[in-house]
């Protein structure tokens, strides 16, 4: 429990008698609690789950007790209850109240938190628990008692009493008997009514009819005829069309009407609407979440075209070939109106109103009522996630060359006229060299084909080629892509560049010279798409599809386009809120040491170096990635970490405003403020 200190003071008379005004608009519930301890002398203990922005306002002014009254309300209508606890009032939530204990005082105000126990004369206490379980909330509860005969009723006050009096109606008189009817079609107020009226005679004598409306039930007491009798009854009046259809608005404030709506449209029978990822996902648990998310961005389509390898000519008709063509982003699209796509049963209308966010329901009363429940349920606060992700890749390369290559034409020893050594292990060959500079091929032997070559021709060229080369560089690459996305939606974060690549070219019969490429964009940079589901215990499971690419800035042998790099890993692993997990890595160390020489003149001692080309190359690469979700249930955790997250760029500016000159050394390597918590 978290006691206020503030709150916790011992209980003393409010500190002002007078009538006060209440308005306080997206306040913390704490500090709302704060206000009304002070305003009405209670003491308040708050558990450490309330937490939550509320609005409280009244029209005109309230005493200390109204103002109560009306905190009891914005916590019903906030899933939490005021428990009594000696002397001080525990807020904790609705669900936790039952289990902690209710309050069996007299004189509770409506919204209050109550626990009630009905002694009963005649009906069993099994059997009027029965009746009653459907009656009360969800997070209520309804327990028999066998010594005495009596059952006990834990909800709000105001559902405590109307149990109560059904119960108590239904006590009366000796009826051996009982039954309770829920009703289709009828209303049951009205069905009530009319059996009563026609059970007033003498067969009805004692017998009992109640209603709760709530839950469209007729509830029957008497002898087994007048019960049977009251059955035969009901079964006439309750037919299709036998209630007059009413229509009922539900305001949503946090579901999306048509998500509802489509929800709804599975849970009835209907069938799925395919317009709806999200209900659809809800529904079916798609096995791939990210493909909708890849057709629907505008960097991550695969859009494809034609074009000229002359620039501004344009296409030849005639070709079949279609100008540049790609994807379009939804802002692009056409705004005309659509109507949303409600559904009908033979009971019930549903039509979302998203101009309201609200769904409009028509139907009989029994039917509205059956839907009532699980739209409260599904308009509920979603609580989100920021994912966090790391992708922490250090590289090494150290490489030494060295070879000496000869060639000459010229007469030797007056026998060999031309001889010459070519490798390549150390860079290019002497004969790319000459050729490169424009020297005849052939002219200097021994240069146009590996190793030790020589003939007798006349000539008087020599050249010599001397390589040495050592190099060594280290680089340490860091991404750290953030995103944050509903419980249960998938999301997707794309920084990168849309890079064209050629797939194929056409000649056409107009101009054979000039071909026309087909080109496909891909996507070069950082993906991150990711599912969050929250699971008890505040453990979340995650899809991650997670990619690194990049072009690499040497090229193949044999391509003839752009060599991309690329760095991906796909998928589902369990975390807790706020742990750092690896979802993978890699650590690669290439050794490469490549020796060339002329047999038997490189064994040589010293004198053999002339006839050797040598190249070793050490690359050691180290590539790890990170995941760190945070659960946000609320606004005020989602502004502690937008703060966050704000201090820190401001704190990256300041550090990058003091390095004003490129000729001033770099400072240490080392890994980011943040990076540095998740290792």
């Amino acid at each position: 429990m978290l006691l206020n200190p503030v709150l916790a003071a011992a209980q003393a008379a409010p500190q002002e008698a007078a009538d006060v005004v209440i308005n306080m608009r997206g306040v913390e519930i704490a500090d709302v609690a704060d206000q009304i301890s002070r305003i009405t002398g209670r003491t308040l203990i708050l558990d450490p789950a309330v937490k939550g922005v509320v609005t409280v306002t009244s029209s005109s002014p309230l005493t200390p007790g109204g103002v109560w009254d009306l905190f009891q309300s914005v916590l019903r209508a906030n899933g939490y209850a005021a428990v009594r606890s000696g002397r001080a009032w525990r807020i904790v939530p609705a669900a936790n109240a039952v289990r902690d204990g209710g309050v069996p005082a007299r004189g509770i105000a409506g919204q209050e938190l109550m626990t009630r126990m009905v002694r009963l004369s005649n009906v069993p206490s099994a059997d009027a628990a029965r009746i009653a379980r459907p009656l009360v909330a969800s997070f209520g509860s309804v327990e028999p008692l066998t010594a005495p005969n009596a059952v006990v009723i834990t909800d709000y006050a105001d559902n405590v009493r109307r149990i109560e009096s059904i119960i108590r109606q239904l006590d009366g008189g000796g009826g051996a008997t009982f039954a309770a009817i829920a009703l289709k079609n009828g209303s049951a107020p009205a069905v009530a009514q009319s059996v009563q009226n026609v059970l007033g005679g003498d067969q009805g004598a004692g017998t009992r009819v109640a209603a709760d409306e709530r839950s469209n039930t007729v509830i029957l007491r008497g002898t087994p005829a007048a019960v049977a009798e009251g059955r035969r009854i009901v079964a006439s009046l309750d037919l299709p069309g036998g209630s007059t259809p009413i229509t009922r608005m539900f305001r949503l404030n946090y579901a999306d009407a048509e998500t509802v709506t489509d929800v709804l449209r599975g849970v009835l029978g209907l069938g799925e609407s395919t317009d709806n990822a999200v209900a659809n996902s809800l529904s079916t648990g798609n096995s791939n979440p990210f493909a909708r998310l890849s057709a629907q961005g505008a960097l991550s389509g695969g859009a494809t075209g034609m074009s000229s390898g002359t620039p501004g000519s344009s296409l030849p008709t005639g070709t079949g070939v279609q100008a540049a063509t790609g994807t379009t982003t939804p802002m692009m699209q056409s705004t005309a109106p659509q109507t949303p796509k409600g559904f009908s049963t033979p009971d019930l209308t549903v039509q979302p109103a998203p101009e309201l966010n609200a769904i409009v329901v028509r139907g009989a009363p029994s039917a509205i009522a059956s839907i009532e429940p699980l739209v409260r349920d599904l308009d509920v606060r979603r609580p989100q996630v920021l994912i966090e992700a790391a992708i922490a890749e250090i590289t090494g390369d150290d490489a030494e060359q060295l070879a000496v290559q000869i060639g000459t034409s010229g007469a030797v020893l007056n026998r060999v006229t031309g001889a010459g050594t070519s490798f390549d292990a150390a860079g290019p060959s002497l004969g790319a060299v000459l050729t490169a500079l424009g020297v005849p091929a052939g002219s200097i032997l021994g240069t146009t084909a590996g190793g030790f070559t020589g003939n007798f021709k006349i000539g008087d060229d020599f050249s010599v080629l001397l390589q040495a080369l050592g190099t060594s560089s280290r680089a340490n690459l860091l991404s750290t892509p953030q995103i944050t996305v509903l419980d249960n939606v998938a999301g997707e974060f794309i920084a990168g560049q849309n890079v064209p690549f050629v797939t194929g070219s056409i000649l056409t019969n107009s101009s054979a010279a000039t071909p026309y490429n087909t080109i496909e964009r891909k996507d070069v940079g950082i993906t991150l798409r990711v599912l969050p589901r929250i699971n008890a215990g505040d453990t979340i499971r995650l899809q991650v599809n997670q990619e690194a690419s990049s072009i690499a800035s040497t090229t193949v042998s044999r391509a003839t386009d752009l060599i991309t790099n690329k760095r991906a890993i796909n998928t589902t692993v369990l975390a807790d809120n706020g742990s750092t997990i690896v979802l993978g890595g890699l650590t690669s160390d290439d050794y490469q040491d490549v020796r060339q020489q002329v047999p038997v003149l490189g064994n040589i001692p010293l004198i053999g170096e002339l006839f050797k080309g040598r190249k070793e190359q050490h690359s050691k690469r180290t590539l790890f990635i990170f995941l760190k979700p945070t659960i946000l249930r609320d606004g005020v955790d989602a502004s502690a970490a937008a703060k966050d997250r704000y201090a820190r760029l401001r704190a990256d500016e300041a550090q990058n405003a003091k390095r004003n000159s490129l000729l001033l050394a770099p400072p240490p390597a080392r890994l980011r403020v943040e990076i540095d918590g998740i290792y």
